[in-house]
């Protein structure tokens, strides 16, 4: 058992699902960020959002039942594939944007992903659910937790998850995630036909044990969007490691 474990009582299990634990901040408890593992059973995020009034004391979020079957496996990576905390900070911080989510479907030319979105809120346990299927992204309500998430139009860090392959299925929505190079084009497209575009800066993998979860879905300065899914090696029932890549507002 690890200081995280110790302090949260959460132990990792080998098992298929989503998983996420909470840890003691000196105002409240952190976000547990399970959508980080969307599709990928296993892991331990280490967030440092603040849940709004009310939220729940000691909690580990429960487990959703897995969905991936390792089709990707394994992949390899270099030091300079991984996400740095010099990645994080050149994207500055920033007020979460709030209201009614109307996104009406994710469009991604470069790597062929035209699916509709699934609207998932994150309630004060912080347990974010799974995208409904194989050909959905979720979008995450974080209005909960002030300083993290955001709203197209709106501004902030617009979360969003899909799986990479799925069970009985195969090749799913994010399947070629790890695709996606810096200057491709992410579009929102809205209910009533508005579009925000945003132009990705990176694209990197990290160790879902150790990485800054609270960095990578707080506000940033610019609005902007987050996209996450599952790489490196399927093992026990999950991948080891986490696609995430980011991208800022542009005008089109």
């Amino acid at each position: 058992m690890n200081r995280f474990e110790q302090a949260t009582g959460f132990r990792h299990a080998a098992a298929p699902g989503l998983r996420a634990a909470l840890r003691i901040v000196p105002i409240a408890l952190a976000l547990a960020v399970a959508a980080l593992f969307v599709g990928c059973s296993g892991g331990k995020s280490k967030p440092s959002g603040t849940p709004a009034a009310g939220a729940s004391a000691t909690v580990a979020a429960t487990p959703t039942p897995g969905a991936n079957v390792g089709l990707q496996t394994p992949i390899a990576f270099s030091p300079g594939d991984m996400l740095t905390a010099d990645d994080l900070a050149r994207r500055g911080t920033g007020v979460p944007g709030r209201g009614d989510f109307t996104g009406a479907r994710l469009l991604i030319p470069s790597i062929a992903v035209d699916a509709p979105f699934s609207y998932k809120i994150v309630p004060p346990s912080g347990q974010m659910p799974n995208p409904n299927s194989w050909d959905d992204v979720a979008y995450y309500d974080f209005a909960q937790f002030p300083d993290l998430g955001g709203l197209p139009g709106k501004g902030g860090n617009i979360v969003i998850a899909g799986h990479v392959d799925y069970i009985r299925h195969g090749p799913a929505v994010f399947w070629r995630l790890r695709d996606l190079k810096p200057g491709d084009i992410v579009t929102i497209r809205m209910t009533d036909g508005t579009v925000y575009s945003y132009k990705i800066e990176f694209n990197k993998v990290l160790d879902p044990n150790t990485a800054d979860w609270s960095g990578i879905v707080s506000a940033t300065a610019d609005e902007s969007v987050t996209l996450i899914s599952c790489t490196g090696v399927f093992e026990a029932g999950h991948y080891n490691h986490r696609e995430v890549a980011w991208g800022r507002r542009v005008q089109t």
